[in-house]
């Protein structure tokens, strides 16, 4: 097969893939602190449960990055973590304890690790220019597989119970490894990544603004509407199939504004007025979440979320390679990720702590003020120059 069709079959694979793999992840994700409410599991418990699937890609990420450059192939890892993600569902369904649910949701993270592998080697079918562009175009299957998973277990939860989630994401991961196996790769040369390289990308300066403001953006993000919003929720009597719609509702706006941003956004507007726009939209959401009275008003506020997840997160992820060579992205993207763990790992911990304290507004008005910070540094980081870093 002619190589340019290659690359473009394993192009719209990947996409399938990426479907399948984050359809794994994050099935279940929203009856996680409902089962453990039933284990009589603290606030605070149900931050760790969150932050050790950040803490573990924060550990694993940049290993990650500079084994797969050294060894000129992202496949592997990329086969990996669907096999990682398959495993979390069915254990968690079989060992049901706060301690097991640590465990496995830590697994979850490793799986998640391997997205470095993911975004570097859908990049890698399409030209350098290209690039950053397609990464945050990635991002759309990630959101749809999400999506359809959340209108599966809708459809079956009433029937089957939460465990179905459970083992549908057991389901899913081992598509995604079935799927993957397909996929072509033309390895690049085999870098033999020391050190020294590894600490030429890390002082990229675009690479480095890019990374904070991700941190702040994963830990605004697993602080709240990925984590606790769904205790916002049950505090306002929604039952299993409404804690669904609370990630239907917030998936809706974040795939949306995705296209919108590679479909023309980053061309009409600049990166950092879109990322400024995204943490100003989630200040928003976090004061406004912690007044909310009824769950018409939670859907209607997870709009809010959903942009300004989009414009934050998916931007940023695109453009912390702008200026990386293709053969050191593996590297710079393995960087940018295992930091943004950072905020996954303490954002929701922090937060878990701060409600058993004062009580889940004042947590979420204290995320408000971090997002409206994150929104004037980015204007003050983002304004760097493109270009390559130099040999």
């Amino acid at each position: 097969m002619d190589k340019n069709k290659q690359s473009g079959v394993s192009a719209r694979t990947m996409l399938l893939v990426t479907a399948a793999f984050w359809s794994a992840q994050y099935s279940y994700a929203q009856f996680i602190n409902p089962e453990l409410t039933a284990m009589g599991a603290s606030a605070a418990v149900m931050g760790m449960v969150s932050g050790i699937y950040g803490l573990a890609q924060t550990l694993v990420r940049i290993p990650l990055g500079i084994l797969a450059d050294r060894k000129g192939h992202q496949k592997p890892f990329v086969v990996l973590g669907c096999l990682l993600a398959a495993l979390p569902g069915i254990g968690m369904t079989v060992f049901k304890s706060p301690a097991s649910f640590v465990f496995f949701r830590g697994i979850a993270g490793l799986a998640a690790a391997s997205w470095v592998s993911f975004t570097v080697l859908y990049a890698s079918y399409y030209s350098h220019e290209e690039g950053p562009s397609r990464i945050s175009h990635l991002n759309i299957p990630n959101m749809s597989g999400r999506f359809v998973s959340y209108l599966l277990v809708l459809l079956v939860i009433p029937r089957l119970g939460t465990r179905f989630a459970f083992i549908f994401s057991s389901l899913s991961g081992l598509l995604a490894v079935i799927l993957s196996l397909t996929l072509h790769e033309e390895p690049h040369q085999p870098q033999g990544i020391n050190l020294k390289a590894f600490l030429k990308v890390s002082k990229d300066p675009y690479l480095l603004a890019c990374t904070l403001l991700s941190i702040l953006t994963q830990a605004i993000a697993f602080s709240t509407y990925f984590n606790f919003t769904i205790n916002v929720a049950r505090n306002l009597g929604a039952d299993n199939t409404q804690l669904t719609w609370v990630n239907i509702s917030l998936l809706i706006p974040i795939i949306i504004t995705t296209y919108l941003i590679t479909s023309g956004f980053l061309k009409k507007f600049s990166a950092v007025s879109l990322v400024g726009a995204g943490f100003l939209l989630t200040a928003a959401y976090c004061f406004l979440m912690a007044r909310v009275t009824s769950l018409p008003q939670l859907f209607v506020l997870q709009a809010l979320a959903g942009s300004g997840n989009a414009l934050t997160f998916n931007v940023l992820l695109g453009q912390s390679v702008r200026d990386i060579k293709q053969e050191m992205r593996a590297v710079a993207m393995g960087l940018h990720q295992a930091l943004y763990g950072v905020g996954m790992t303490i954002g929701p911990i922090l937060t878990g702590v701060l409600i058993d304290l004062h009580g889940i507004r004042t947590a979420f008005d204290a995320v408000a003020v971090l997002a409206l910070f994150a929104a004037a540094l980015s204007l003050k980081l983002m304004r760097v120059k493109p270009g390559l870093i130099e040999e």
